[in-house]
């Protein structure tokens, strides 16, 4: 400890202070007291949940918050049974399971026990601890009187039962986390402010898909030279394979790394097996099987009526895969709805690719399957995986995800609109792009066309769904929050030429923000 200023002092020794302990068990047990909220205090202003709450008020905060010793295999709550208090981890890490599944780990900074103080019901889980730790325990009524007392620390649980589950925020417990819509709409109305504060996805996380594509477009160049060359069936079939799934795969993966909050990867994996083995094979009995549409193909209107028919179809058919995942209301932000969206699609257009190619095998043309393999790969982030991502966020509004807390009709109008417009542009794009033009320059400009809309609507998307994660990471970090003011200050003061008052905004310490990799992770500190 370093004097930081003049300081007068008195020195107590050590053999003194034993001898007056012993003598006077109450200036003990008050020195005791006083140690243990101090320590207390200091557990609590490094969380950042606490971070609304003044220094003062904190110590009182710190005076009903209980440390608790756990030992390895201790179970803090029991699946079933509805958590009572409120858990903050100090040391130690605790795993999450419901049956046998295990959900979560839990390290130091994270905590549990609010979805059962907020709902009345019991929704934490089976939580023990991995090992030696230590808990902060608070109790329901002095977790209810802090919600009540500070609407910044409501709006913080508000986002972080959304990531944890979104399906848990009806309207009893939406009026327990009551909060001003004001700092989202002042966040949004400046612009650049928001991306100040939030920052990008890691360069680790960005490059991930990078290396994806480098890797499987390698791969697939060397199938190429050697199915070309060698002309043996193994290295064919090596590059049908690889050239059917590098183009699909990549521009998965850069969806997926556009997401703050995503899911785990094996979910989107899922997504894109499921509509490799379920909508395809819907789509292929639809177009050959029922309606024929190959026969309608004999004149210009006929041309029109299947190129729209092939594009319901078979975005109705990804549809369908994409709703088995979006169903339920644990699908928090509009990026899920797009990352799930562009799985769906490419799950489709991988198959698609090599079956084309087979098409060109049978008939003994090697180079007609690479030279259709490497075109479709080229073109693949402008069809299926675009106009199922778009249409996905149609679902997703439809599903009710875009509305705000107050819910009310015209806002439910809105995302209904939303909806068919997105639908519709979704069909409207692939049946341009599949219409048979008359010459091969007007097909050329049709897809053209195609991919420019394609794309710069997904864009838009995406910018949409990345500030929606963005204000949620800002929402569940106010220390973020109470830096940007005094940024904000700092800037306000050199802008007027006058030295920063540093009693003109709050000071606070560094706020050090990592953003999550998973879901489960934002809800770290």
């Amino acid at each position: 400890m370093q004097a930081i200023g003049e300081v007068k002092a008195l020195r107590l020794e050590q053999n003194a202070f034993s001898r007056l302990a012993a003598a006077s068990p109450m200036f003990h047990e008050s020195l005791s007291f006083s140690a243990r909220i101090r320590t207390m205090h200091a557990m609590l202003s490094k969380a950042t949940i606490w971070a609304a709450i003044p220094n003062a008020e904190l110590r009182g905060l710190a005076e009903v918050t209980v440390r608790r010793k756990v030992y390895k295999g201790d179970v803090i709550v029991t699946e079933g049974v509805m958590a009572d208090r409120f858990y903050m981890i100090a040391e130690g890490r605790f795993e999450v399971r419901s049956g046998r599944r295990k959900k979560a780990v839990y390290e130091a900074g994270d905590y549990f026990g609010e979805m059962d103080l907020l709902t009345g019901a019991a929704n934490t889980g089976t939580i023990t601890a991995l090992e030696n730790g230590e808990l902060m325990v608070m109790g329901r009524d002095e977790f209810h009187f802090v919600l009540q007392q500070y609407e910044p620390v409501r709006r913080q649980f508000h986002e972080v039962l959304r990531i944890r589950r979104p399906d848990l925020l009806d309207e009893t417990v939406k009026s327990k986390l009551q909060f001003s819509e004001e700092p989202k709409e002042q966040t949004a109305q400046s612009g650049t402010g928001l991306d100040a504060a939030i920052p990008a996805p890691s360069s680790v996380k960005r490059e991930r898909w990078m290396d994806i594509l480098l890797g499987l477009g390698g791969i697939f160049i060397v199938f190429t030279v050697l199915a070309a060359w060698l002309k043996q069936p193994i290295w064919i079939y090596a590059a049908l394979l690889s050239g059917g799934f590098v183009g699909p795969v990549s521009f998965v993966a850069y969806m997926r790394s556009s997401q703050l909050l995503g899911f785990r990867v094996m979910r989107v994996v899922m997504i894109f097996a499921a509509s490799a083995v379920v909508a395809l094979p819907i789509a292929w009995l639809f177009e050959h099987e029922w309606l024929d549409i190959t026969g309608m193909q004999s004149d210009p209107a006929g041309h029109v009526r299947a190129a729209i028919l092939i594009a319901v179809i078979e975005e109705l058919a990804k549809l369908l895969v994409c709703l088995i995942f979006l169903r339920s209301r644990k699908q928090r932000f509009l990026m899920d709805a797009i990352v799930f969206g562009a799985a769906a699609g490419m799950g489709f257009a991988a198959i698609e690719s090599i079956l084309y190619g087979l098409t060109f095998l049978q008939n003994h043309a090697t180079s007609g399957m690479l030279a259709v393999l490497w075109v479709r790969a080229l073109i693949s982030p402008f069809g299926h995986g675009t106009w199922t991502a778009i249409a996905a966020a149609g679902i997703w509004y439809a599903m009710g995800r875009g509305l705000n807390s107050s819910g009310a009709r015209g806002m439910q109008m809105k995302n209904i609109l939303a909806m068919i417009t997105l639908l519709l542009m979704s069909i409207l794009l692939h049946a341009l792009w599949d219409f048979q033009y008359n010459t091969g320059a007007l097909k050329l400009i049709g897809m053209l066309v195609v991919a420019v809309a394609g794309v710069a609507l997904l864009y838009m998307l995406i910018r949409r769904g990345s500030r929606d994660e963005k204000y949620m990471l800002y929402a569940v970090n106010p220390e973020q929050q109470l830096e940007e003011r005094l940024k904000a200050a700092v800037s306000h003061d050199q802008a007027k030429g006058k030295p920063f008052n540093p009693w003109s905004a709050m000071l606070v310490k560094p706020c050090h923000l990592r953003v999550p990799d998973t879901a489960a992770d934002a809800v770290r500190r």
